[in-house]
């Protein structure tokens, strides 16, 4: 059996974001609504077709001499990110990158934090079923 551990995994970032990411997470999500009705015997709930995604990509800032942002916030467009969980196995989608986080410490630690959603599109998964 093989396992997927953090250190296989790994992003593509779109253009303009410049960072060494070292860590990223998603949550795929389902809305739900409850559809009990009076007469029903118990509580029911449906879920509805619309899949969402949300999540963060963090690690160290980039410096680059480019007139282009280090953080890439500045577009509101939609972009190309791929969260790859090992060689194999990803899940590619096009989000909105609804802010970013930055800080700097005294002891020399910078850190950049870039928040997505995903961007009203189908998300595609690849996921390696080999042994």
């Amino acid at each position: 059996m093989t396992y997927a551990i953090g250190s296989d995994g790994s992003v593509t970032m779109p253009t303009g974001y410049k960072a060494q990411i070292n860590t990223w997470s998603a949550t795929l999500a389902r809305a739900t609504q409850v559809v009990t009705g009076f007469g029903d015997a118990g509580h029911q709930r449906r879920a509805s077709g619309v899949l969402d995604i949300t999540g963060s990509a963090g690690g160290v800032p980039e410096d680059n001499a480019s007139s282009t942002s280090a953080f890439g916030i500045s577009s509101a467009a939609g972009a190309a990110l791929t969260l790859n969980i090992t060689s194999g196995t990803s899940l590619a989608f096009d989000a909105v990158f609804s802010s970013v986080a930055f800080s700097v410490t005294n002891d020399g630690d910078s850190t950049v934090t870039f928040n997505f959603e995903l961007n009203d599109t189908s998300p595609t998964l690849t996921w390696d079923e080999t042994p």
